[in-house]
């Protein structure tokens, strides 16, 4: 038996449509434990085989560690509600923890699957450096761009299930025994830390694909939003690298830089292998990215919570930025 876990805070409608896709995903046996950290329980409990209704808002960690309780698979999907499964989606995962210890699948913007979203990282103390370093030289800004989008490049590229240091949490696969979340990240950096304890293999699925939402937190412009990400970053680095160089690394670390473009419609004429981004920074630290000249669909500028969202075509070999603006989604 397999079960997914999907902890659901004010996304009922969309948690209903994740299970029902997931259901759909697997020829298997399928258990579905819902965690509501809301009070949308009624509207959850026909879909759910496994329902806790939690009296306070416990995080993801904590939705994750109590709904794994409940969880009788000898393989445990952890969700987010805002995820739809593809056909084999969850089949494909399972097979893949034949041998290894996590799995992730790729992760898709839009109902194509034409715009595939970033890779992980593990935020690591040499990663976190890097990014300060960046925040403070324009020059090293533009090393690190152009590093990173080759090595996104490369990540979109794969088609064969490849190890990796890091997923996305929105969806991912384990045995039953691996090690608990730590309550301490109850938004941000909870998958990271779950990852970093983990004995075995981390594979990223390319043949598992799955729909997410994208920027539905970084959309969130809010000083409680950017507050509560900088309270789970410094505990991140705390706990892995202890108090005193993340202390120092968030003190030297300033604003991104970035050049923000002129607003414009549509994409530009252009000739080449170019890979086109979308990022909600206009610094492009995360973006995610498309291999023909497609503008965004619909469904990806109806959920998206910003009001710009920031594009650009790249030179898919060289990495040199061809064109770059701004799209404005709200006036």
């Amino acid at each position: 038996m397999i079960s997914l876990l999907v902890v659901n805070y004010r996304s009922a409608p969309l948690a209903i449509e994740a299970i029902r896709t997931a259901r759909a995903a697997t020829s298997q046996q399928l258990q579905v434990v819902v965690v509501d950290n809301s009070n949308e329980a009624d509207a959850l409990r026909p879909h759910a085989d496994v329902l806790l209704e939690s009296k306070t808002n416990r995080g993801y960690a904590g939705g994750i560690n109590d709904g794994r309780a409940h969880c009788s698979g000898d393989i445990v999907i952890v969700a987010n509600p805002d995820v739809l499964f593809a056909q084999h989606a969850i089949d494909a995962l399972v097979d893949a923890l034949k041998d290894a210890a996590v799995a992730g699948p790729a992760l898709f913007w839009d109902d194509a699957h034409r715009w595939i979203l970033p890779p992980s990282d593990l935020h690591t103390a040499w990663q976190k450096i890097d990014e300060v370093l960046a925040s403070r030289s324009h020059a090293w800004m533009q090393t690190r761009d152009r590093r990173r989008f080759l090595q996104r490049v490369k990540f979109w590229s794969l088609s064969e299930t490849t190890e990796v240091p890091a997923l996305s949490g929105a969806v991912m696969a384990f045995h039953r025994n691996a090690p608990s979340f730590d309550e301490r990240f109850a938004l941000y950096f909870e998958e990271t830390d779950f990852l970093r304890r983990i004995h075995g293999r981390i594979v990223y699925v390319p043949s598992a694909r799955v729909r997410h939402l994208y920027n539905q937190s970084a959309g969130q412009v809010s000083s409680e939003a950017a507050a509560r990400y900088a309270q789970s970053e410094l505990r991140y680095l705390e706990k892995w690298n202890g108090p005193f160089l993340a202390r120092l690394l968030k003190k030297l670390e300033q604003p991104p830089l970035g050049v923000v473009p002129s607003a414009v419609e549509g994409f530009p004429a252009t000739s080449g292998d170019f890979v086109f981004e979308a990022s909600p920074l206009a610094n492009f630290a995360t973006a995610a990215g498309c291999f023909d000249n497609s503008d965004l669909p619909p469904e990806v500028l109806q959920s998206w919570r910003g009001d710009v969202i920031y594009m650009r075509a790249v030179e898919r070999r060289t990495g040199r930025v061809a064109a770059a603006w701004a799209r404005r989604i709200r006036p």
